[in-house]
Parts: C-alpha cells; sequence; structure tokens
C-alpha cells in the first residue's frame, strides 16, 4: 500500500464551502452540499452519539437529511475519532446525492457506517452500495476524486491507461465506438484506445464504467492499482 506521506497531491478540486462546522467536542464536516456531524441526544440514546447527513440546497438550507444514533461512535469516544468519523462519512458520500431524489442513494450505507464506522473494511462495504444505488456520473466523480489526491491527475492518467488498452483488447473495438469513432487507416484500433487515454482521467473512468459496470468499477480498479478506493484519514490529515 503506497504511503500516504509520499503522494503527489493534485491540485485538488474542492468546493469553496467545504470545511468543518459545528464544534470541537461535536464536530461536523461539509463537502460540497453534505453535512456529516455528530450531536449529543442522551434521550435518543445514552450511550452513542446522534449523527446527521444534511443535504443542503443552494442557499444553505437543509432539503434532505438522514438522521439517527450512531453506535460505532459511543459517548467516550475520542475527539480525534469523532472528527475522523465525520470527514470520511463527507468525503464518501460528497456525490452520491441525487438532484431529484436526494439522498435515497446514500441511507443504506451510512446506515453501515452508522453500525460499523469508517474502518477500511465499513468504508469498502458502504462505497459499494453507494456505487450500486448512485448514477455513473456520481461514481466516475468519486473515483476521479480519490484517484486525483491518491496519484495525482498525470499519473493518475498513466496508470490507467494500461488498464484501459486492457480492457479494450478484451472487449474488442466496438467497446470504443460511443467514445472514439472508428478512423481511418492502418493501425485503427490502437490509434482508437491512444486517442480515449489522451482525453484524460475522466474520459478514462467513464470507458471504464461502461464495459465493467458502475457496481463494478471500484472493485475492478482496487484489483489493478495498490489502493482500496475509498477515502483514508492520513488523505485529508485527520
Amino acid at each position: 500500500m503506497r504511503d500516504i506521506a509520499s503522494l503527489r497531491m493534485a491540485p485538488f478540486r474542492r468546493s469553496p464551502t467545504d470545511g468543518w462546522v459545528g464544534t470541537l467536542e461535536y464536530p461536523g464536516y461539509r463537502a460540497g452540499n453534505v453535512v456529516a456531524r455528530l450531536d449529543d441526544l442522551p434521550a435518543v440514546d445514552p450511550h452513542h452519539l446522534y449523527f446527521d447527513l444534511l443535504l443542503l440546497d443552494e442557499g444553505g438550507r437543509t432539503r434532505d437529511n438522514h438522521s439517527g444514533p450512531c453506535p460505532a461512535i459511543p459517548r467516550r469516544q475520542s475527539l480525534d475519532e469523532r472528527s475522523r468519523f465525520v470527514r470520511l462519512v463527507a468525503e464518501l458520500v460528497r456525490h452520491a446525492p441525487d438532484d431529484a431524489v436526494g439522498l435515497n442513494a446514500v441511507h443504506q450505507a451510512v446506515a453501515v457506517m452508522r453500525d460499523r464506522g469508517v474502518t477500511p473494511e465499513g468504508l469498502v462495504a458502504a462505497a459499494q452500495m453507494l456505487d450500486d444505488a448512485s448514477s455513473e456520473r456520481a461514481v466516475a466523480d468519486s473515483l476521479s476524486d480519490l484517484l486525483e489526491l491518491y496519484l495525482g491527475e498525470e499519473e493518475a492518467c498513466r496508470t490507467l491507461a494500461e488498464v484501459v488498452a486492457g480492457q479494450a483488447h478484451r472487449k474488442g473495438p466496438a467497446s470504443l465506438d460511443a467514445v472514439v469513432p472508428p478512423l481511418p487507416g492502418d493501425g485503427d484500433f490502437e490509434r482508437r484506445v491512444r486517442a480515449l487515454n489522451e482525453r484524460g482521467l475522466r474520459a478514462q473512468l467513464e470507458y471504464l464504467i461502461r464495459t465493467v459496470g458502475k457496481a463494478r468499477v471500484r472493485h475492478f480498479l482496487r484489483g489493478v492499482t495498490d489502493f482500496d478506493m475509498v477515502p483514508r484519514a492520513d488523505m485529508f490529515g485527520v
């Protein structure tokens, strides 16, 4: 597994509204238009903290929410672990909400993290549920963010170039038709694969999602990189 300290940090695209909210004792984190936060409601659960995931509209008002006791965070949990929990939940679900159906795609995944916490295994399980329920665009956004943060955009493109070429050879020329139409002349197939890779990380991911399937592509990428394809606390300094 790659040492985070050695990462080539990309100029990472973040919303200007991103940042910490709440208090030191009951932290929250805003990632895009979602806020993950903890609270203490002993009348609801005297032993564990309470968790809210809020979906905000353009004016910053709550338009949907997922809330409930958080068995993964007992009241005695350290402040650092509380911050780590809300940051990783927010980062994982950042792209999942849908304009039409709100937080419908995230309820099952967030329930898993409330129960199991943000261990690597819990995050992997939650990410699979999110990919199953989210749009292809949301899956591409999530994977693009992670790869850029982990590898840097240029290195991510180079890493995926070989993966895309291998997938194109397995799936055949027709798999490229929607992305790069047939080209005149000799060497058409290899030139089309090269043209796809030259279009950048987003085009590479969209091709892999189309040919592998959005529910399988994160697992597929874990098999061809040394990265588990979920947020890690040391990526964000928490």
